[in-house]
């Protein structure tokens, strides 16, 4: 069963980074500015096709690999569990590698064929979009901190009845496998993590509202819909996270309080539920609405400028990936290849809000 999971992993981080161009916008390919004119060049379409075909052989090459190695041998769980995570990391990397080719050869054809040069770069700004946006409100998300709060009281108020040993980890089979001792940190180590974790949910949800909307100058109404609905889609999203893994870590959390209510059956399965629900509602959200919204319909299209490109900024796009740009207030930016979002390391505030929560984090899980 453990073999057939970590399998599904694999195919789907093989079927999602193989089709990712196609979840993009046109104008942004393998982390490129391509002005709309130019995004059916040949080139363009045929290195599209060839991402999707070497990616989706390789992964699946790998994956085969993966079942006909994993199935001929008698691997405890520890082993194959560190053999499957080595395994999706190395897919990830192949693809990742392949993407950076792709990106140097579009940048290297868009400066050859010169597709920015003499067009003047405009950037639109709708001043009322703000007021436009239709968010989960903040309340919403700070439901589940103030039960994850009442969790916390609750165990300090069932301390005394708790076992001195309490589990930390469980292995695959859904058996307790590790322990710590019962102090009143590691009591609410878990509901802990689980606060710092809802709290960075909401922030990058209310974060969406400072983030600058990048309007295409060709077509205002539809670049402008599509920006609006992508940004209440992901707020949702971030909702729908939210409250998956405060139902999966309040549940584990009060198992150690209430023994009674688990069983190495109910162990086993509520992780693999949870990771189902959570691709398929990856899954949703990526073919649905794609990067910016550009898979949703909405609007209608406006001609085209020649003359008109939005504002080239791939000089702030490290490898297409990797935004910094110190002129730029926005914390959060859309991700040029990938769906969602990433920040503008240009801002020191960035740094903060990635790094502390990572170490807080960590503090507490090296503190158990």
């Amino acid at each position: 069963m453990s073999i057939l999971l970590f399998g599904f992993i694999l195919l789907f981080i093989t079927i999602l980074q193989a089709f990712m161009p196609k979840f993009l916008k046109q104008t942004e390919v393998f982390g490129v500015y391509v002005p709309e004119q130019y995004v059916k060049d040949k080139i363009i379409v045929y290195l599209k096709k060839r991402y999707f075909r070497v990616v989706l052989t390789t992964g699946l090459v790998i994956l085969a690999g993966y079942l006909l190695w994993t199935l001929t041998q008698d691997l405890d769980e520890d082993t194959l569990a560190l053999v499957s995570v080595g395994v999706q990391f190395t897919s990830l990397f192949i693809s990742i590698g392949y993407y950076f080719i792709m990106h140097i050869r579009v940048k290297k054809l868009k400066a050859e064929k010169g597709w920015t040069i003499g067009k003047n770069e405009v950037r639109v700004v709708d001043l009322k979009f703000q007021e436009k946006l239709r968010l989960v409100p903040p309340i919403v998300f700070i439901i589940p901190m103030i039960v994850t709060v009442g969790l916390i009281i609750y165990t300090f108020m069932k301390y005394p009845e708790m076992p001195d040993m309490i589990p930390t980890h469980w292995g695959p089979s859904g058996q307790a496998d590790a322990f710590s001792e019962k102090t009143y940190f590691s009591v609410i180590s878990m509901p802990l993590i689980l606060l710092v974790m809802q709290g960075m949910f909401l922030l990058m949800s209310e974060g969406m509202k400072f983030s600058g909307a990048k309007i295409n100058p060709s077509n205002k109404k539809t670049s402008v819909a599509q920006q609006l609905a992508f940004r209440k889609y992901t707020s949702w999203f971030s909702l729908f996270i939210t409250l998956s893994t405060t139902l999966l870590m309040g549940y584990l959390h009060l198992q150690t309080i209430h023994p009674e209510i688990s069983s190495p059956w109910i162990m086993f399965t509520l992780p693999i539920v949870f990771l189902v629900i959570t691709f398929v509602g990856v899954g949703i959200y990526t073919v649905k609405v794609g990067q910016s919204g550009s898979r949703l319909k909405v609007g209608g299209a406006s001609s085209s400028k020649e003359d008109s490109i939005a504002v080239d900024d791939d000089k702030y796009w490290k490898g297409g990936m990797l935004y910094i740009n110190r002129d730029d207030p926005s914390i959060l930016v859309e991700k040029r290849f990938g769906v969602g979002w990433t920040l503008n390391f240009g801002r020191p505030l960035s740094w903060v809000v990635l790094f502390v929560p990572i170490i807080i984090i960590l503090v507490i899980a090296f503190s158990i």
